[in-house]
């Protein structure tokens, strides 16, 4: 006959190391977790080290790039005025032909509101789309052209903020009101 209770004997010694087992496991991560918590936080410091850094440099370099960006700023105004004066005539062509096309479009309109009658039809009568004075066309080109580029050169700034200091992996927002250090 076997003894009844061997089996049990041999269940509970193996629930034993099952849970000698799982306690060995539970520790070990734990410390797993905890060289995992040490880690991230270890690449946090370096992270922000290297944001303060860049941040800093930004800020040791404001003025020297300050006073190149006015020298440049004052060199591109010399240089447009020089080009305004020197190219008004091709400003002053494309503003004639602008005026030209403005009325050859009405022309389209009052032949077509001539002709339809004839036909049987109604027609709405011509608008006369012409540019506006010269110095509002001017005006209007420069400052969209402005525009464009000031938008493209904040988002390139916008894009070097967030390169910079955001996180691996985070969201990121839009760099907004900017303010220059002084």
């Amino acid at each position: 006959m076997s003894d009844p209770q061997r089996p049990l004997e041999a269940v509970l010694s193996e629930a034993q190391q099952a849970r000698t087992d799982a306690e060995a496991a539970a520790r070990r991560a734990e410390e797993l977790g905890a060289e995992a918590d040490a880690a991230r936080q270890r690449l946090a410091q370096e992270h922000q080290q290297r944001r303060r850094a860049w941040a800093q440099g930004v800020v040791d370099a404001y003025e020297t790039d300050l006073g190149a960006a006015d020298a440049a700023l004052a060199a591109a105004r010399d240089r447009f005025a020089t080009a305004a004066v020197g190219e008004a005539g091709g400003a002053t062509a494309a503003y004639l032909a602008w005026a030209e096309e403005a009325a050859r479009h009405y022309a389209l309109q009052v032949r077509v509101a001539t002709v339809a009658p004839e036909l049987g039809l109604e027609a709405s009568p011509a608008e006369y789309a012409g540019p506006p004075p010269f110095s509002q066309a001017l005006d209007a080109a420069i400052d969209a052209k402005v525009a464009a580029r000031s938008q493209q050169i904040r988002d390139e700034a916008a894009a070097e903020i967030r390169t910079q200091l955001d996180e691996p992996g985070a969201s990121t927002g839009t760099a907004s009101g900017a303010t220059a250090l002084r």
